[in-house]
């Protein structure tokens, strides 16, 4: 890869910046609290807690598929995964839900 990484790490660390950008949106609407109407604001932050889920779903379960052909840890420092494969394969495809 141009970065000089392997490509399993571009991948975790592609979608873990995923993660972590959605985090940053969340921190900068907190900081925004008192430039916009209540309900505004608990609208949209509802609707970023929706993302920042969603993108930990995602991440959990591109990362632990691609994992299976890379047969490889993740890369030191990245947040550890949570679940497992099968549990993304066998349940419901909504993100919303969370991994049971």
């Amino acid at each position: 890869m141009p970065s000089g990484r392997s490509l399993w790490d571009e991948i975790c660390r592609h979608y873990t910046a995923g993660v972590a950008a959605v985090q940053a949106m969340r921190r900068t609407w907190d900081a925004l609290a008192d430039f916009t109407d209540r309900l505004r604001f608990e609208q949209v932050r509802g609707l970023l807690e929706i993302q920042e889920r969603e993108a930990r779903w995602w991440r959990n379960a591109c990362v632990l598929y691609f994992q299976t052909f890379a047969r490889r840890p993740l890369p030191d420092g990245l947040p550890r995964l949570e679940g497992t494969l099968e549990e993304y394969r066998t349940r419901d495809s909504d993100p919303s839900r969370g991994v049971r």
